[in-house]
């Protein structure tokens, strides 16, 4: 098991509640069309990649992550539920600039925010399968 499944198995099998973790925002920029892109590419394979491990971790099928892309326009997104939670994951083209966004009710309101990087990912997802109030009933061995 990767580490990130091994601390989404700690979370779901812990007698108490979690608290969900807040994944690394920053305020919302403006960056160039090439950068911008990538780092929307970068956040969806890596995402990809955590729903799919996630999934391989929670018991209960009903209860798996989805991953689901919208392309159109002038945007990419994507947007990962968790039960009746979500986080929409977004990259806004204007001209020869992008803008990154995360949006999700269960994340602090204001300003535009986006993700600080990939390493922001796995922490989002606990904090969707933890406000969703996912929790395995059996124990998985950690070994």
């Amino acid at each position: 098991m990767t580490f990130f499944m091994h601390r989404l198995a700690e979370v779901l099998g812990a007698e108490e509640p979690t608290e969900a973790p807040q994944p690394t925002l920053r305020p919302a920029a403006a960056v160039a069309r090439n950068e911008g892109t990538d780092r929307q590419i970068a956040l969806r394979s890596f995402a990809e990649q955590l729903v799919s491990e996630a999934n391989a971790v929670i018991t209960d099928p009903t209860s798996h992550l989805a991953l689901v892309d919208e392309v159109g326009g002038d945007e990419l997104a994507f947007t990962i539920t968790c039960r009746n939670h979500a986080a929409r994951v977004s990259t806004h083209f204007a001209g020869g600039q992008t803008i990154g966004q995360v949006i999700s009710d269960d994340l602090p309101q204001g300003e535009p925010q986006e993700l600080a990087g990939p390493e922001a990912l796995p922490d989002l997802l606990i904090r969707l399968v933890v406000v969703a109030g996912l929790h395995n009933e059996q124990r998985i061995h950690l070994s």
